[in-house]
């Protein structure tokens, strides 16, 4: 029997120094739709593609009774799409590919993704999952940069909420 989650996507925010990166977010939000499926809108411009010239990073921390505890998850991946299609986590795969088709993306399952103007406005996202994870609050921040001098290109937050469900 495997386990099944509830991925109970709160917020999502904007970094404090979203206005100064090279690819500053128009919106990014998510909306509630019901019990288990939520809406994410964003909005942005690529003026060079992501490719094997970036690399990005999810950090996690967890709430605790003392405040929010980092926790190490994986280290910064060059190549952050093709890490993700190369990768066994279907799961991963399919949610990357179907979002970045809404946002526009031609061929997101064959790399790279091609500077220009990405949006999307109340995509449905399906938060249950199989894969094992903690259970509790958790604030992620997405962060990508440049590769060569280690500069800060996108950063994105959000506030995350893993639930175990039984049958």
């Amino acid at each position: 029997m495997k386990n099944k989650y509830i991925v109970d996507l709160e917020s999502a925010y904007l970094c404090p120094d979203n206005n100064q990166l090279e690819i500053p977010v128009r919106k990014y939000r998510v909306d509630r739709l019901n019990r288990t499926h939520r809406a994410l809108s964003v909005d942005f411009s690529l003026a060079r593609p992501l490719d094997n010239t970036v690399e990005a990073v999810v950090l996690m921390e967890k709430e605790s009774d003392g405040g929010w505890i980092n926790l190490p998850v994986f280290p910064y991946q060059r190549d952050p799409c093709r890490k993700v299609m190369d990768s066994s986590l279907d799961q991963a795969k399919l949610l990357f590919i179907k979002f970045a088709r809404a946002l526009g993306a031609q061929h997101p399952e064959k790399c790279d993704i091609p500077a220009g103007k990405y949006s999307v406005d109340r995509y449905p996202l399906d938060l249950t999952s199989t894969v094992p994870f903690w259970t509790g609050r958790f604030r992620s921040t997405l962060v990508v940069r440049n590769v060569k001098d280690k500069k800060k290109i996108l950063c994105l937050g959000s506030l995350v909420n893993f639930k175990e469900l039984s049958d």
